[in-house]
């Protein structure tokens, strides 16, 4: 007969399906905790997470203090997302084994999920103590300095894992985009060039998002998305929808609170037509109170706080619900879960506005306007088009804004032509910055007005403008505020200077609502075209530049353009732009025309 040591061995060899099989027929003779153990962590291996947790609870059934089965069972309710329950197992198991890397690697996971980011960085910290020559621990903690928004020290997590293991997964694109957050330009074009062919060779070698603002490239845009979608679940069979129901409309999200996209949709969800759609707010994000998510709240219907739910979870009760159409404001932005429209919340999947690129899977239709997603791109998406007369909502205009900063508080000069750009300087590219430095050299009375961003960003920006023969102390740089007192700083600007391939999105509504003219370069992908939008539903195509020399002469001549900030104050006035109501009624008739009838889908 067959014995746990014969088991252990296939484990040792990797052999883990024929290890756990073997294990499954000892413990139907002899129930032994070696054999419970043992078929344990071959499921754990096996990515079959419940199936390894039940194994780990019949051994500890048996012997409860053993540290291994311990230290299993918080891996399994690690990989289960039941992150409350795994940091109580951690605890645990450490205090049966304290030096144990994957144990406090998945205490630092779980407690990141959770919110409690010091917890989790000292538990992350330990993990790389403890495991110096392992590329895991160093990983998870640079995950972890990127959302505590110290992307220098994550850069330098990423290099370690590289030099630990140059294949662990997605490295080499996740420290380019550490780098780019602070404007570290070190074998830039190296790290680009490696990404690119590891993605057309079929390796996610960098996030979705990240991509966008890498590449301008639709397809390869596509290409990464794929590689990263959630496996898809089996569709179930949608009941039949009754006649003269309202269109259910679930809005999933993890920023309904003051976010920017809340900024730009609560309007919108304000003006929804109560007689034609049901809106329901799918929030598994943080309840942060405060007048935005109140503002939020009042606005829909349902309110669901999802965030303990898991995948499956939530989208089992958006059908519970019977939701028409799921719109998807995440993508693959932080703290998204694609996994939900994985699981099937509805008989249609909308993506929109949180995400300017292809899911790759699992939406079946993606919103756009005609500039965002000219005819004839459809082939680079995976989704079908459905168009918007505008694609970026925008709250109303006149809320009460302090009064703006004197120039000298700002710190910037009087009587000086101010470029500004208050995008993440991650969109700030080396070509880029070298066309923004060809037109502070050829406008010499002129500054370039900056957002901070991360720390580091604004000290290697001006190493590179002098670099470029400019003055670092042309470069200045703006802190964050509240939003209110950011909009009023836009009158001491005279053009903003957009970025490509990521264009400015929010940031451009911001700007025009204000009565700033913003320049744009559209290339080929969705997310350097949404200012080019606005433009155009603005009537101010001459904004909008052909290519990076059409993009310095404009900038030159706009500058000093007398007239040009009221031309832009007239027009959005003259506009729908900034009109929720109009805009919803617009997106209402794209609903309808999406949702199931009556007998289904």
């Amino acid at each position: 007969m067959a014995t746990a040591r014969e088991a252990f061995a296939l484990y040792r060899a990797g052999r883990l399906a024929e290890a756990a099989a073997l294990c499954e027929r000892l413990v139907e003779v002899t129930p032994t905790v070696e054999a419970w153990h043992l078929l344990g962590v071959s499921r754990l291996g096996l990515n079959q997470a419940q199936a390894a947790l039940d194994a780990l609870e019949a051994g500890l059934a048996l012997d409860p203090r053993r540290p291994g089965l311990l230290s299993a069972r918080a891996l399994a309710l690690t990989a289960l997302d039941r992150d409350d329950e795994a940091v109580a197992a951690a605890r645990a198991a450490l205090a049966a084994d304290p030096d144990n890397p994957p144990v406090f690697n998945a205490l630092a996971v779980s407690l990141r999920r959770l919110g409690q980011f010091e917890g989790a960085l000292a538990a992350a910290d330990r993990a790389v103590l403890t495991a110096p020559g392992e590329a895991g621990p160093s990983a998870n903690r640079a995950v972890l300095l990127s959302l505590l928004n110290r992307p220098a020290e994550a850069a330098s997590d990423w290099a370690r894992v590289i030099a630990i293991d140059p294949r662990h997964p997605r490295a080499i694109g996740d420290l380019l985009w550490a780098r780019r957050q602070t404007c570290d330009w070190r074998d830039d074009a190296e790290l680009k060039g490696r990404v690119e062919a590891a993605l057309r060779s079929g390796v996610l070698a960098i996030a979705p998002f990240a991509a966008l603002a890498v590449f301008d490239d639709p397809a390869l845009h596509r290409r990464c998305a794929e590689l990263a979608a959630p496996p898809r679940g089996p569709e179930p069979v949608w009941p039949v929808r009754p006649a003269g129901e309202r269109i259910r409309i679930a809005y999933l999200s993890s920023d309904f609170h003051e976010h920017a996209t809340a900024r730009l949709l609560a309007g919108v969800l304000e003006a929804h037509d109560r007689s034609r759609v049901e809106v329901h707010a799918v929030s598994y994000g943080p309840q942060t109170g405060g007048p935005m998510q109140a503002r939020l709240r009042a606005a829909c219907e349902h309110w669901l706080d999802a965030r303990p739910l898991s995948d499956a979870a939530i989208a089992q009760t958006c059908r519970a619900l019977g939701v028409d159409i799921a719109v998807d404001l995440k993508g693959y932005t932080q703290d998204s879960r694609p996994g939900i429209l994985a699981h099937h919340a509805a008989p249609v999947q909308v993506s929109w506005l949180g995400y300017p690129g292809t899911l790759g899977t699992h939406a079946d239709i993606v919103l756009a306007d005609s500039v965002t997603l000219p005819a004839g791109a459809e082939a680079d998406w995976s989704e079908t088009v459905a168009r918007l007369p505008r694609y970026q909502p925008n709250d109303s205009l006149g809320s009460v804004l302090p009064p703006p900063p004197s120039r000298a508080e700002a710190g910037l000069p009087e009587g000086a032509a101010v470029f500004c750009c208050f995008n993440n300087p991650a969109k700030i590219t080396p070509e880029v910055f070298a066309v923004w430095m060809a037109i502070l050299r050829a406008e010499p009375n002129s500054v370039l007005w900056l957002y901070a961003g991360a720390p580091g960003a604004a000290d290697n920006l001006r190493v590179h403008a002098g670099e470029a023969g400019i003055d670092p102390a042309r470069l200045i740089f703006a802190e964050p505020v509240p939003n209110d007192r950011h909009l009023a700083r836009h009158a001491l600007a005279d053009l903003v200077l957009d970025t490509w391939p990521y264009g400015a999105h929010t940031t451009a509504s911001d700007a025009l609502r204000m009565g700033l003219p913003v320049l744009t370069l559209p290339g080929k992908s969705f997310a350097s075209r949404v200012g080019a939008s606005l433009l155009t539903a603005l009537g101010l195509t001459e904004l909008i530049a052909g290519s990076e020399a059409d993009y310095v002469a404009k900038a030159l001549a706009l500058a000093g353009e007398p007239g040009l900030k009221r031309r832009v104050s007239e027009a959005v006035r003259a506009s729908t732009l900034f009109d929720p109501v109009a805009f919803a009624r617009s997106l209402e008739a794209v609903y309808a025309r999406l949702a199931p009838g009556p007998k289904g889908r």
